[in-house]
């Protein structure tokens, strides 16, 4: 405390003897009207070397290299190539970014300097929302400024979107493409178009951009939802009886899957401006964003219980690598969806106003919401078919562990390792109900925003050169509904595998994933490459006609919804100066912050367990009564930052500041969440209102050569000091019904399957978060850019190397705290343009890192192995209205693989294989 307080005084104090900065994000987003659109690579490095080169603090840079023509497709892929950002995918496709090791809910992502809001339920922006060809630049901000709205602290990432004023009179650009998915052979269509023009010699514009795309992919897939910690397998079963004096670590299940996905995004922009006279511009503008992801998945999949294993080994680290189970063992057939179902609007109005020569207000209003629909629970809903089964599961060097089924005891029992009845398993005749989940979240998100910036240009060379100051006023209100039939065990009508109702043969079907079915990951020979494969809907109509149950999601009374209103003020200074006639621009400021914040919602008592079968019971809720808490705090932000020109083209840079983010939406519900009614596992989560943000002390060193156009070297430090992480911790807890009497657990007395005189009174493990640790993170970015004279080649080069303070310990199963996202990476690019032809390789490299201290049905943690792809573009321009164009991305076919504490603990292995797209450019 002491150590932050000594720094965030000293920058304080800077700041109030001498001030500068670069004008507000808002004002940025204004004031690339002027910007002159060159055209192509080069030009578009031009461009981005400029902002850089420009930038008080550190700043990195894409621009587009005409219009309509993003160097990606996808944002979060072009982001990836700037040095210390990072992404993570989702079905193949950039979604979410990380900076410098801090993850999605850490950066600030704004729209035309706007915040957006977000159809996640954290804070996170999901990129994948926004077509490249609406977007004109992305500046990503590394070092804060009082200027910025508050909330990144690994980045303020600002898209800007075309303004028709940039450009005199009618422009028109378009493209149509095919977009082929390799693992799904399917192509699908792809078109977006832009009109601008200006009116009334120039005074007014219009501009409407319209871009659809459509994409047919196929994910296949192996996965284990968790491993367990010390789970109970008995002593004389584990190494012939010999036990295992450490923790034991065993997988809750293992699964192979293929998701067949229909991706479809639309988006629109639509911007007026008006210039009534020379010194005031007026902007209005909307953006929409439909995108839908509809999912259709198979999988094929074995569930186990620790307590029934039987014969398990273990390797030196506690792992399982061999185990047999016969008793409770379940084999089960899914048909899962993970629906994604989105929409954004985002509303804004801008007057630009020069009050004088010296003098520049820009006032700004603006309006955004963002819903993912419930879908009836389509975002996580699974429909069931199977059997009780006998298998042994093994793992070895190879990434992919495998499973061999058995015949029954009766028949006698073969533990060789020979895969016997293997007609068994594929025949319909077998399969019996069991579980039907509908589960998923419904997210609305509203924000008002009002902003003046304004900034005194006092024109001189040296001294003070500009004063900046402004006022917001945020308010965000974030609706969390959990929508769910685990509501009084509906789910579990047919938990038990009954006989009846008999599923009729024809609902299920063989499917054959293929022979090159993840045929890039070791082990994959011994994977089933056959299961059988039902409708979810039809087996969900057919049991509810049978049982007269109604397996539809309900809203449950977990929902809540956080409202934040925060008020800001700012001020900033510029000044110039020279050391040793080395020119030294000099900028300091301060942000005040005041959030309030008020979390509502509802919690229905929990009156009464239900035992549903040996394995399962559920919770009887009483009426909801609402929840209402309320928290605030205020935040003072300073910042100053040093810009000494060493040459005319060396720059040495210097910048401090404090920084935050504010807590996780989904940590500060204010109920608490039965989860695992289990017989003997009764846990419950909960969350916290009153969380406060995390607080960062920041320090940016960095040095750059710019020694041509398109070409510099940089090198650059950064350390954070970051308080108020946010850790998991446990309590043990009782609940009270509306009668007053102690719940109990109906399984704990002397009958398991039937309340009884002797049951317990049922003590849950509840999970909740807190503040409390503090970590450093530091690391180094290198980049090159370089491009041999008028030959039309060039390279990119990058690395970022991130270090913390706070890393996982493996085998420590007590840690409860590290810094997730942490990783090295490094870009390699080439390119080539000349004349008509453009060609650009790319490969990226992200080292392996820490995702998750919480895995989805396990113990532990999920780590993710270090990930490299190559991606391909190109184009030949016909004449000068017409190109023709190509992308392909993951040319070599990589798969995404997670793993938990240990490398043979399997997660996940995802091929998301490899995508190229065709088609013809126009602009006029």
């Amino acid at each position: 405390m002491f150590k932050k307080r000594k720094l965030s005084s000293a920058i304080f104090a800077i700041t109030a003897t001498m001030s500068a900065a670069q004008y507000s994000i808002a004002q940025e987003a204004s004031s690339e009207v002027d910007e002159v659109i060159v055209e192509g690579i080069r030009g578009s490095l031009m461009r981005s070397q400029d902002i850089k080169r420009d930038g008080n603090g550190v700043v990195d840079a894409i621009s587009s290299e005409d219009i309509g023509k993003f160097p990606d497709q996808n944002l979060a892929e072009s982001l990836q190539r700037i040095t210390g950002v990072s992404i993570d995918r989702a079905g193949g496709e950039g979604q979410l970014i990380t900076v410098r090791g801090f993850g999605p809910d850490f950066n600030t992502v704004l729209v035309n300097g706007r915040q957006m809001a977000s159809e996640n339920d954290t804070r996170a922006f999901s990129f994948d929302t926004i077509s490249a060809d609406m977007v004109n630049s992305i500046n990503v901000y590394k070092t804060a400024t009082a200027t910025q709205q508050s909330g990144g602290i690994g980045a303020t990432v600002n898209i800007t979107t075309a303004r028709p004023l940039a450009w005199d009179g009618l422009k028109i650009a378009g493209s149509i493409k095919a977009l082929n998915d390799n693992n799904s052979g399917d192509t699908t269509p792809e078109y977006s178009a832009l009109i601008s023009d200006t009116f009334s010699d120039g005074t007014f514009g219009a501009l409407l951009a319209v871009s659809h795309k459509e994409a047919n992919t196929r994910l296949n897939q192996a996965q284990t939802d968790g491993w367990l910690e010390n789970a109970g397998i008995p002593k004389a079963e584990l190494n012939s009886g010999a036990g295992f004096a450490g923790n034991v670590f065993s997988p809750r299940n293992y699964d192979t899957k293929v998701t067949f996905e229909e991706r479809t995004r639309t988006n629109t922009n639509l911007v007026l401006q008006y210039k009534p006279q020379d010194n005031l511009t007026l902007t209005a503008d909307a953006l929409f964003s439909d995108f839908d992801i509809e999912t259709d998945a198979t999988s094929y999949g074995h569930w186990f219980t620790a307590p029934n294993v039987e014969s398990a080994k273990t390797d030196s680290n506690g792992t399982i690598i061999d185990l047999y189970q016969e008793t409770g063992l379940a084999t089960d057939f899914h048909a899962k969806k993970f629906d994604r179902l989105t929409s954004t609007k985002s509303y804004g109005l801008q007057a630009d106003w020069d009050v004088t020569d010296k003098l520049n207000i820009v006032f700004d209003i603006s309006k955004s919401n963002a819903t993912r629909d419930a879908n009836n629970g389509g975002g996580n809903q699974l429909s069931l078919i199977g059997y009780k089964n006998r298998v042994r599961f093994q793992s070895d060097s190879a990434t992919l562990p495998w499973v061999s089924n058995f015949q029954s005891a009766a028949n006698g029992l073969n533990y060789d390792g020979t895969l016997h009845n293997v007609s068994n398993y594929l025949d319909p005749a077998n399969g019996r109900a069991h579980v039907m989940l509908r589960r998923g979240w419904e997210v609305e998100d509203d924000i008002k925003q009002y902003k003046m910036d304004g900034i005194w240009k006092e024109g001189s060379d040296s001294g003070l050169v500009a004063a900046k100051f402004g006022l917001m006023s945020s308010d965000e209100s974030k609706s969390l509904a959990y929508w769910t039939n685990e509501i009084g065990g509906v789910h579990c009508v047919y938990c038990g595998y009954p006989d009846s109702p008999d599923i009729p043969d024809n609902f299920l079907t063989v499917f054959n994933a293929g022979s090159d079915f993840l045929n890039n990951v070791s082990g994959h020979g011994r994977t089933p490459t056959s299961w059988l494969r039902h409708n979810g809907e039809q087996q969900f109509a057919f049991l509810e006609s049978k049982s007269g149950a109604d397996f539809d999601a309900k809203r449950s009374d977990i929902s809540y919804v956080v409202q934040e209103k925060t008020t800001s003020a700012y001020f900033e200074f510029d000044f110039a100066t020279s050391i040793a006639d080395m020119p030294l621009k000099a900028t300091t400021g301060a942000r005040l912050e005041s959030t309030d914040v008020t979390v509502v919602g509802t919690q229905g008592s929990p009156e009464k367990l239900t035992i549903l079968d040996q394995t399962e019971m559920s919770t009887v809720y009483g009426s909801a009564s609402p929840i209402d808490t309320d928290a605030s705090y205020k935040a003072l932000l300073p910042n100053m930052s040093f810009n000494l020109n060493i040459t005319d083209d060396v720059i040495a840079r210097l910048a401090a500041s404090r920084s935050l983010t504010r807590a996780p939406l989904n940590s500060m519900t204010p109920a608490t969440n039965i989860v695992t009614t289990r017989p003997g596992t009764l846990t419950a989560t909960a969350g916290n209102p009153a969380l406060k943000p995390f607080l960062s002390d920041n320090l940016d060193l960095s040095l750059e050569w710019y020694y041509g156009d398109a070409s510099y070297v940089s090198a650059g430090y950064f350390w954070k000091d970051v308080s108020n992480f946010i850790t998991t911790g446990t309590k043990k807890q009782t609940f009270v019904t509306s009668t007053g009497s102690l719940l109990t657990d109906p399984s704990s007395g002397s009958n398991p399957n039937a309340p009884d005189a002797n049951d317990k009174v049922a003590e849950f493990t509840v999970t909740l978060p807190s503040n409390g640790e503090e970590a450093i993170v530091d690391g180094l970015e290198i980049a090159l850019q370089h491009t041999f004279g008028d030959s039309g080649f060039g390279v990119i080069v990058n690395g970022t190397l991130v270090n913390s303070d706070a890393d996982l310990k493996a085998g420590d199963i007590t840690q409860k705290f590290a810094v997730t996202g942490i990783s090295n990476s490094a870009n390699l690019v080439g390119f080539y343009e000349q004349g008509p032809y453009q060609l650009r390789i790319a490969y990226n490299w992200r080292d392996k890192f820490l995702q998750s201290m919480t895995q989805t049905n396990g113990d532990g943690v999920v780590n993710v192995a270090a990930y490299g792809q190559w991606d391909v573009s190109g184009s030949y321009e016909i004449n000068e209205n017409f190109s023709v164009l190509f992308e392909a991305t993951n040319l070599t076919e990589e798969v995404v693989t997670k793993y938990g504490r240990y490398t043979n603990q399997f997660l996940l292995a995802e091929d998301a294989g490899r995508r190229i797209s065709v088609g013809v450019q126009a602009k006029f």
